[in-house]
């Protein structure tokens, strides 16, 4: 019997602990998305294409895309689809509670829609179009899963009979998930209410897909501290 026990005890340690990096590599996966697509994208533009001399490389402003899936059609294209598949395989393997695991699930196959899907680039034929109508619900899809784990999963662990997430824990898991509905707002107001060429020129949906990001990845990171083995 103590044998069983000791391998109980070992199996929950390890279920805690690849529970907790599973949360925290969402979180440093979401960190890293925004800032690796921007900076790598130039980065390589001046070490390739100034070295063998093809063109001259873009400055720093003009190589940042519109949106991070615009990163699609640059150098970052490999960076933007992993990233979005490792969202998909983490959140489609969740395993914490019962809506935990069905918005997990619906967020993850999102997450790898965004990524096999490409937004419509410029001058798209119109199965180019239909493929980016795809990509931006699946897109929309994804960060409203982000909200609903920020504003309702997270701040409460299932099947507890109190609550044991710290208040100040709970405070900041509403704050992200309130930030993220409201750059998904803001977002879709902008969509009518600004042009193509401003919502490029100020880089509208960069900013607000980056906000978005780091305030589930925040979330996520924070929720990785639960649970703590001692």
């Amino acid at each position: 019997m103590a044998g069983f026990a000791v391998s109980d005890w070992l199996e929950d340690r390890w279920f805690i602990r690849s529970h907790l990096l599973q949360r925290r590599l969402v979180g440093t996966v979401g960190f890293a998305l925004p800032v690796l697509v921007v900076l790598f994208n130039w980065t390589w533009a001046l070490v390739v294409d100034a070295a063998n001399g093809t063109r001259v490389a873009p400055a720093f402003r003009d190589s940042v895309q519109s949106s991070i899936s615009a990163y699609y059609f640059t150098y970052s294209a490999n960076i933007f689809v992993g990233a979005q598949i490792a969202f998909a395989v983490f959140l489609v393997t969740y395993r914490y509670g019962v809506w935990e695991r069905r918005v997990g699930i619906v967020a993850g196959v999102a997450a790898a829609v965004v990524g096999l899907c490409p937004t419509t680039p410029v001058d798209p034929t119109t199965l180019q179009r239909l493929v980016g109508g795809l990509h931006l619900t699946a897109a929309a899809v994804f960060f409203v899963g982000m909200a609903v784990f920020c504003l309702f999963l997270f701040p409460r662990d299932p099947g507890a009979a109190a609550n044991t997430v710290p208040r100040g824990r709970r405070v900041l898991f509403r704050v992200c998930g309130v930030i993220i509905v409201v750059a998904l707002v803001v977002a879709l107001v902008g969509g009518f209410v600004l042009d193509d060429a401003t919502r490029d020129a100020i880089r509208f949906l960069l900013w607000l897909e980056s906000v978005a990001v780091f305030a589930f990845a925040t979330a996520w990171l924070v929720k990785g501290l639960d649970l703590e083995p001692s």
